[in-house]
């Protein structure tokens, strides 16, 4: 049985870096699953192009489709999120709270993923797969020392307890699947690129090299029925 790599939010930079890594070091089937259409170009045989609306519907026939080309995918990477995205921008301050878009922001960073996680559950089992889903290092309750962001940051930090939910489940039920919340760093995508102006020096990564730093670090990671917290280097983010 070939062992297929899924990628969900493919169309992203991220994303589209990771589908490329895979096929460029070969192996089994890569699954891209993204609303948009494939990139032109894209012509490997072992490449799959899954086209969905996040509808229910349309997220059931693509895991129904992924069963059929990897019943067992051994690397899963989620990487749907939105920072800012026409009026939705960060907020600076309290008088900047607008419910609808924080609404918006906790639906697709947090919701998404879980959604994605329990239409997977076919897929999981006693196998290892290790499932990594893009979080933020501003998730993190205890290091959030500026403030601001209000619903960037609530909405990675409900991703990360709905992931710790998810792994303590999954512990019992599909013993094999090893979750990780990754921060990638400020890397040179749409998500961030208002925002380069107050990165440092050299700090700027890009989805290439994230791609890289992410498969590097989910090869080292082990079934182990918990929830790791890491940044791109490798280290533990607090909670």
């Amino acid at each position: 049985m070939n062992e297929g790599v899924v990628v969900i939010g493919a169309g992203g930079g991220i994303g589209q870096a990771l589908v490329a890594h895979w096929l460029a070091t070969g192996g089994g089937p890569v699954m891209a699953v993204s609303r948009q259409l494939a990139p032109v170009g894209c012509d490997d045989p072992r490449l799959h192009w899954l086209r969905c609306d996040y509808s229910d519907q349309q997220m059931a026939d693509v895991v129904a489709r992924i069963a059929t080309l990897a019943p067992r995918p051994h690397r899963l990477v989620i990487c749907n999120g939105v920072l800012h995205q026409g009026a939705i921008k960060p907020e600076k301050r309290l008088e900047a709270l607008d419910v609808e878009a924080m609404t918006s922001l906790y639906q697709t960073n947090a919701l998404l993923p879980l959604r994605w996680i329990n239409q997977l559950l076919p897929l999981f089992g006693a196998s290892p797969c290790t499932l990594a889903v893009l979080s933020a290092r501003v998730g993190s309750i205890g290091d959030n020392r500026a403030g601001g962001w209000y619903g960037y940051r609530a909405s990675k930090a409900a991703l990360n307890m709905l992931l710790k939910c998810a792994t303590i489940e999954l512990a019992r039920r599909a013993p094999g699947v090893k979750l990780l919340a990754f921060h990638p760093g400020t890397v040179d995508t749409q998500l961030s690129r208002p925002f380069h102006a107050n990165v440092p020096d050299g700090s700027l990564q890009t989805p290439e090299q994230v791609a890289r730093h992410l498969v590097s670090l989910m090869a080292g990671l082990i079934p182990d029925g918990e929830l790791s917290y890491l940044d791109w280097q490798g280290k533990t983010i607090e909670w």
